[in-house]
């Protein structure tokens, strides 16, 4: 009984199941996946703390995190981003090498910083009988090496890799379009100028990145530093552009393929590079020049926009003197000590003593008219306190207004 229920609908007997290999090629990248799924956690985390702001305040600050997550996540997309430089035909080309057979397939080629990326897609047919979806990577990274010629244990590491395509009998088509990026003698040296410029890009987009996260920082501390950071920042994206574009060594790439040519045009992350390096520069620049001209209007829009009235708890004195200021915080210090029955040394006390008002009645206008400020036009009549000890006087910077906690 048992053996007719295991054995059931198996056509090797009372041999396991087994499943054939299903090999499929890559569909998205893993490394910017990871990238914009790391940038979507750091955005919904600022998002969810925003409720803790009051007031228009919040908006400032979710725009604010949001424009510099933004900032932040494009400069890494492009930097492991396969958009550099791309090209896409349809043709009839030869399936594997060895074999006549011919397939209609659509064939790209993605160049990025690190390598270059090759697919290769077509219907299936009676011939092939197979999805024909291929997806190979050749890096020249992380080594960043030229290497020797050819395809020995010294040569670069797109050439092994080539090679081991060559082994694993990757499409001839892939193949054809690699080995473009292996030969380097006389004016085909496509591969050592990609990775020549690769190289000179990627360490300048990391210094972008880096900048931005500074100025980013600086910006609760001091907004000219963080608008220098910015304008740091929209020169070296626009630098990675210039230094991409000058550092392809030879003639354009063209690569003949069956009946077609690949011809390469600069794809969407030397753009978004572009756009980043000019919008960063724009920022800074406006940023610099408003806090130049407009520096309380500049902190009230990045820090105070929003931010609510002070409570009840801060008294603002208008006509005030650092006497009359001394003597009130006395005042309040002796209050609270005898309310909570706190024991303080009698020279304390005394000193505190000291610096209570001796005339606490109000000022008659006679007198109102002689104590008129000069310099500011603000009467001290409405203050009680007029007498106080000038032994221990408080700086003030402003002597019209004071604000003090009690």
């Amino acid at each position: 009984m048992y053996d007719g229920l295991f054995t059931a609908f198996r056509h090797a007997g009372n041999r396991p199941t087994y499943h054939g290999e299903h090999r499929t090629a890559a569909t998205v990248d893993v490394r910017s996946s990871l990238l914009v799924f790391a940038c979507c956690i750091i955005l919904l985390a600022s998002l969810l703390t925003s409720p803790a702001t009051r007031g228009h305040k919040r908006w400032f600050t979710i725009g604010r995190n949001v424009f510099a997550i933004f900032i932040g996540s494009v400069i890494l997309l492009v930097n492991f981003g396969h958009g550099w430089e791309t090209s896409m035909v349809h043709t009839k080309v030869q399936y594997k090498a060895g074999t006549s057979q011919e397939l209609y397939v659509n064939v790209g080629v993605y160049i990025g910083l690190r390598g270059v990326n090759i697919t290769m897609q077509g219907r299936e047919t009676e011939k092939t009988r197979e999805n024909v979806n291929f997806n190979e990577q050749f890096l020249w990274s992380p080594s960043w090496e030229q290497g020797q010629q050819f395809y020995g244990p010294h040569a670069g590491q797109i050439n092994q890799e080539f090679r081991e395509a060559q082994y694993r009998g990757v499409p001839y088509p892939i193949l054809w379009v690699a080995e473009y990026f292996t030969v380097d003698g006389e004016d085909i040296r496509w591969g050592r100028s990609y990775r020549r410029a690769g190289y000179v890009v990627y360490a300048l987009l990391w210094f972008s990145f880096s900048t931005w996260v500074l100025a980013n920082v600086l910006l609760f501390l001091v907004i000219e530093l963080a608008s220098y950071c910015a304008i740091i920042t929209g020169l070296g994206l626009l630098l990675a552009n210039f230094l991409y574009w000058l550092l392809r060594w030879g003639p354009s790439l063209q690569i003949p393929l069956a009946d077609t040519v690949l011809v390469f045009s600069f794809g969407w992350c030397y753009w978004a590079t572009m756009v980043m390096g000019i919008l960063c520069s724009v920022v800074g620049v406006t940023l610099l020049v408003y806090n130049y001209y407009w520096p309380e209007n500049t902190v009230k829009f990045l820090h105070d926009c929003g931010r609510p009235k002070r409570n009840s708890a801060v008294k603002k004195v208008v006509g005030a003197t650092p006497d009359t200021v001394l003597a009130s915080r006395s005042s309040s210090i002796l209050q609270h000590v005898r309310k909570r029955r706190i024991s303080i040394s009698s020279e304390s006390r005394k000193h505190l003593s000291k610096s209570l008002p001796t005339k606490t009645k109000p000022l008659s206008t006679e007198d109102e008219n002689k104590n008129i400020d000069k310099s500011h036009g603000t009467s001290t009549a409405d203050i009680e306190l007029t007498s106080v000890s000038t032994k221990d006087r408080i700086p003030l910077t402003d002597p019209d207004t004071v604000e003090y906690f009690i």
